[in-house]
């Protein structure tokens, strides 16, 4: 883990930030209209989770964590600029694989073992203030 004087905080490669989430743009649904993104929170020890959520990034700083109730978990490597990752929960499994643009923005493909689903996003990093 490394710490910078602005206190942002990396994990070993300096590659991924440890002290906030990465959140999607908005998706909206076409036929209820609501509003969901998807959040990705990287731990040092490898580990990530992920969730979709209405929320703003504040409305889950208290639960988004590996103590929450059925966390999708997955290990992440990182080789060079790419990332590789798969999430599991009790609904099943999601592949994700991108690059590293910086350690503000990630870019993923993802496909869901579950449903097939693909998607490729674009991930924007979101300072969380006190994350624990």
């Amino acid at each position: 883990m490394t710490h910078f004087a602005s206190g942002q905080i990396l994990d070993s490669t300096n590659k991924i930030r440890l002290d906030g989430f990465y959140q999607t743009k908005a998706d909206i649904d076409k036929e209820d209209n609501d509003t969901t993104y998807g959040f990705l929170r990287f731990y040092l020890d490898r580990k990530v989770i992920n969730v979709t959520s209405e929320g703003t990034p504040n409305d889950l700083k208290d639960w988004f964590n590996l103590k929450m109730k059925d966390p999708s978990l997955g290990d992440y490597k990182i080789r060079r600029k790419k990332i590789y990752f798969s999430t599991t929960s009790k609904a099943g499994k999601v592949k994700y694989k991108g690059k590293i643009i910086d350690q503000y923005h990630l870019v993923l493909k993802s496909k869901s073992l579950i449903n097939g689903y693909k998607s490729r996003e674009t991930y924007y990093f979101v300072l969380i203030p006190d994350l624990k």
